[in-house]
């Protein structure tokens, strides 16, 4: 299956814990262990239950009550999670929300406050080769912080946006998704405009240390807001400047592509509508309308829900049980909608053979467009599948023997079914077919050095044929020496209008040989295109052994040796790939009999 058992699975679709290992968790977990409880199978099986992972079922009364755990024996990361969940009131009646506990756990998993754990990152970044170990604050405890600084809490917490921002500023340079989302979010105005409508005079908080009398307007990031604009003085907040869309696409680009949903969401949004600064006599354009852009966040956020999960893990299971028909369905309706996994996979299984009764032709032609539309979304397998059905000549029409079917049985002809995939080998009787399938370009008959028996049945094919033309040959009438002698029975003669034979490459190339020149080059033109795509995006050892192969030999590409010397450099990087470094000898070998024969040239033409 492609991808191995589940590493193509999401997180929630990996295989499903045994219930005696769930046990184990809770035991080790039980704050009645001595003595004290496993902190990490708390926060393990605190996980599965927050996020229904591994066939466990969502409970959040449950998570939270190891996250406590955690959070109560001095673990982070779960009392940083479990104040959160006080926060916004998650597992838990309004009258059990704590905000008291959750400012608890952020303070212990931000030891020394604020400063301090800037002063943490610094060294952090600064002593990255040494081996000294420096251990940052915990992001849930981060995010936390900058939450209780933004929302405020009456007698614990002043509201102050400005530290607030430095929190959220202080995990987004930690790498932390969630942070990044709402530090975008106070630059595009979240809460800013919330205290817009407040005056002066009036107190929103007593500070419990000073009990001095705090305002709204005395924050500094308010303040900032405030400042004049072009020399023009304003009196509040007009919205988000060009510089805050700025670096809010830019926060948002990067939650999202660590899977953060309502930054692609709030993305969507943007390249929906646009959005434009007002100014004095016309707008000014900050963020381009996209459709195409807003259709692939979302659609991002579709392929993340649970129905096509389900799916997709549904299908999983019935591969490994052996069910592939039933598989095949749950991927191709998963694939419809756009899901990579469903394509991929739908796609393979249509490979192998698994064709819901189509024919051949039609489930090839399915295998790969569902290759090429997982290759438009960037998959690296789907680009390297789609340039191989081009490279090998998979997708030739000329020359029909790769895709042959045999003589339809009376059965087949009653019913007006043809073969399927299944018999597709036994059918490509032409071994120089099969040596041109596996190894396109100039070293085709290395199949025969990798594969001597079939060298052996050639010989034996040609030997015995020789000898029966020439046996024709002695027997034969003089005035019928020149007649072609069929000496296949009408039940064994195959059809060229059926599809029933297997090639004859030299009697083809004969009649129409540019033809088929013409299209392999167009094929593997094709071709290289999916490689270079492969090489391009994802660095890809193979796509770039490829092109160079194919720009060495003028495959589809124009001969180019510099070019294809620089495509075997990054498929050799770092010694990884010990065919990239023969071939560049081999190619050198190449590059000096080609200038040798120009130079004949030359001089014959002198």
């Amino acid at each position: 299956m492609h991808g191995g058992a589940s590493v193509s699975l999401d997180a929630n679709n990996k295989p499903d814990e045994l219930e005696e290992a769930l046990q184990y968790y809770r035991m080790l977990a039980s704050r009645s262990r001595s003595p004290e409880p496993d902190l990490t199978a708390a926060y393990t099986i605190a996980n599965f239950y927050y996020n229904g992972y591994r066939g466990v079922k969502q409970d959040l009364r449950l998570a939270l009550k190891y996250y406590e755990i955690c959070g109560d024996y001095n673990h982070w990361e779960g009392g940083g999670v479990a104040g959160l969940m006080h926060v916004w009131g998650i597992g838990m009646s309004l009258e059990e929300r704590d905000l008291g506990k959750a400012y608890a756990y952020f303070d212990q998993g931000t030891p020394g406050g604020l400063d301090s754990c800037f002063d943490r990152l610094r060294r952090k970044k600064k002593n990255k080769n040494s081996d000294s170990e420096v251990s940052l604050c915990d992001r849930y405890s981060i995010n936390g912080m900058g939450y209780l600084h933004l929302l405020g809490v009456e007698g614990l917490v002043d509201r102050d946006v400005n530290i607030a921002r430095r929190w959220f500023e202080l995990g987004k340079d930690m790498g932390d998704a969630e942070a990044s989302y709402s530090y975008a979010m106070l630059r595009l105005g979240w809460m800013v405009t919330e205290v817009e409508g407040l005056p002066k005079e009036v107190p929103t908080w007593t500070s419990p240390n000073t009990r001095k009398r705090k305002t709204a307007f005395d924050q500094s990031y308010l303040v900032h807001r405030l400042a004049p604009v072009d020399d023009t003085p304003v009196d509040k907040y007009k919205g988000p400047s060009a510089s805050d869309y700025s670096v809010a696409l830019q926060q948002l680009q990067q939650a999202a592509a660590k899977g953060h949903l309502q930054a692609k969401h709030k993305l969507g949004m943007l390249y929906t509508a646009g959005a434009n600064i007002p100014k004095k006599h016309s707008n000014s354009k900050v963020v381009t309308q996209s459709c195409s852009n807003a259709l692939r966040y979302f659609k991002m956020i579709a392929d993340s829900g649970h129905t096509i999960s389900r799916r997709n893990r549904a299908a999983w299971k019935q591969y490994n049980a052996g069910d592939y028909e039933s598989s095949l369905r749950n991927y191709l309706s998963s694939a419809e909608t756009g899901s990579v996994i469903g394509q991929v996979n739908s796609a393979f299984l249509l490979e192998q053979g698994y064709c819901l009764g189509m024919t051949v032709k039609a489930c090839t032609h399915a295998s790969i467009r569902l290759w090429r539309a997982a290759a438009r979304q960037g998959n690296l397998e789907a680009c390297l599948r789609v340039g191989d059905f081009y490279y090998y000549g998979r997708m030739k029409k000329s020359r029909t023997g790769l895709r042959a079917t045999p003589p339809p049985s009376k059965d087949e002809k009653k019913s007006g079914d043809e073969a399927t995939l299944y018999d597709r080998e036994a059918y490509l009787k032409s071994l120089e077919a099969k040596a041109f399938y596996f190894i396109p370009g100039p070293y085709r008959w290395t199949r025969y050095i990798l594969y001597p028996e079939e060298l052996f049945d050639v010989t034996y094919k040609y030997v015995s044929q020789s000898v029966q033309d020439l046996w024709k040959y002695i027997t034969s009438d003089e005035s019928t020496e020149e007649e072609t002698i069929d000496t296949q029975s009408p039940q064994d003669a195959c059809s060229d209008e059926e599809g029933t034979c297997a090639p004859d490459w030299d009697k083809e190339e004969d009649a129409d040989g540019e033809k088929y020149d013409d299209e392999e080059f167009e094929h593997m033109a094709i071709a290289a295109q999916y490689y270079r795509k492969a090489a391009e995006e994802h660095k890809s050892a193979r796509a770039n052994f490829n092109l160079a192969f194919m720009h060495e030999w003028g495959m589809g590409l124009t001969q180019d040796f510099p070019l294809a010397k620089r495509h075997y450099d990054l498929a050799g990087e770092n010694n990884s790939n010990m065919a990239a470094v023969i071939a560049l000898y081999t190619m050198k070998i190449h590059q000096k009999i080609v200038r040798f024969r120009m130079l004949l040239k030359e001089y014959g033409e002198d």
